[in-house]
């Protein structure tokens, strides 16, 4: 299928998007899952509330077992836990039945049942004070262009967002692992011409940001040398509309990674081994719906939002996005990136996205999540389709795959 049938097919997500969102009956979650300034962060909005449920089979010392999983969230207000139950069952043929742990074991040990919580946590993305231990799903830090959506599923990771009441001054934090620590960093942000009372509107929520994020231990093909992955990023965001049934932000980041190739300048004696990257935004927040599109700018080696969904399930495999246009004389690639998130009805989120640059096939994204079948319990489902297009050249193909 060819570049413009996914545009059409993208144009025709978006309308549906918006047409469900006018349906919609209450406020959309993501209104308390704001970042401190800018838009909305979709993904922590329709999907970090929302829990995986899994069914299939697996086989234990050649016995065949029907495994399911349930990973709901118990939110008790200010606290909440998340759990991740695995389930084997099995039934012989004397009608005896056997159910296990996610690994085999019985439930007799109490390090097993200590190992379904996923995760504990204090207060919610929108307060002053919010902290979550155990497994992070979708984080994102400011406004995702360094990282968005990151997950940490088998790790022990810890979110700490602290601000002043007014949300004047603040700083967003994240690692992956408090026991053996690899990816970490956070956001400080700053309202310098907020007033507590007064002050014109536009000026009183402009915020400036810095961020700092680091993988210690990084895929060797994004840096070859063995040195720590750095991303850091500067931003300003520009609240033009800002009231109870519409949200309206534009937003300029600018973000610097090490990925670079070293090579030495021909003018001068120096190395330059820094990948820059811009994205200019436009976010929009309805009561139902949350749009965002970006126009990106990449040089040579930049990956936008290299901390992603796929940031540490894709280590081994070598990157195949670069930056710069190879075959344009070393233009920089640009295009755009676009995201809608709809709640039709308080039981459903619909997240979408999608990417489209120069020299690049189209990468769709979607995602939807479920609640209500019980109380206090939702659903997911996922869709990751990369390089729209033509097949990789690079990649065998067999006789069978699908």
């Amino acid at each position: 299928m060819n570049r413009s049938k996914w545009v059409a097919i993208w144009i025709g997500i978006l309308s549906l998007g918006f047409v469900l969102a006018s349906y919609g009956q209450n406020e959309i979650a993501g209104e308390k899952a704001l970042s401190y300034g800018g838009p909305p962060n979709p993904e922590e909005m329709a999907l970090s509330g929302g829990e995986l449920s899994g069914l299939g089979f697996t086989f234990i010392n050649g016995e065949p077992f029907l495994r399911f999983q349930l990973q709901p969230e118990i939110d008790l207000g200010k606290v909440g836990f998340g759990l991740g139950l695995v389930l084997l069952y099995s039934s012989s043929e004397d009608g005896e039945h056997t159910v296990l742990a996610e690994d085999g074991e019985t439930w007799d040990d109490i390090s097993t049942i200590l190992r379904v919580i996923r995760y504990v946590r204090y207060g919610h993305l929108s307060e002053s004070f919010y902290t979550r231990f155990g497994a992070l799903d979708f984080a994102t830090i400011g406004h995702g262009f360094i990282m968005s959506g990151y997950s940490n599923y088998d790790r022990r990771g810890l979110r700490l967002n602290l601000s002043s009441e007014t949300k004047k001054i603040g700083v967003e934090t994240i690692i992956n692992n408090v026991v053996d620590p690899t990816v970490f960093g956070g956001r400080l942000f700053v309202r310098p011409l907020q007033q507590e009372e007064g002050g014109i509107p536009f000026l009183n929520s402009l915020e400036f940001g810095g961020t700092y994020l680091t993988d210690i231990e990084p895929d060797p093909s994004l840096i070859p040398s063995g040195d720590p992955l750095i991303a850091l990023g500067v931003d300003i965001g520009f609240p033009l509309i800002h009231n109870k049934s519409l949200r309206l932000d534009i937003y300029d980041d600018v973000a610097f990674l090490n990925t670079k190739s070293e090579t030495k300048a021909e003018e001068i004696d120096e190395i330059t081994d820094i990948a820059i990257g811009n994205a200019i935004g436009i976010g929009v927040s309805l009561s139902q719906a949350l749009f965002k599109v970006e126009y990106r700018t990449f040089g040579a080696q930049f990956y936008p939002t290299i901390f992603n969904y796929t940031y540490d399930a894709a280590k081994g495999v070598a990157p195949d996005f670069l930056g710069m246009d190879e075959e344009e004389a070393g233009q920089a690639r640009k295009g755009y990136f676009s995201m809608i998130a709809v709640r039709p009805i308080p039981q459903v989120n619909f997240i979408a996205s999608f990417e489209d640059y120069t020299n690049t096939e189209p990468k769709l994204y979607l995602g939807i999540t479920e609640s209500g079948v019980a109380e206090r319990m939702s659903f997911r489902a996922f869709y990751l389709k990369r390089n729209i297009g033509e097949p990789d050249p690079g990649f065998p193909e067999k006789d069978g795959t699908i």
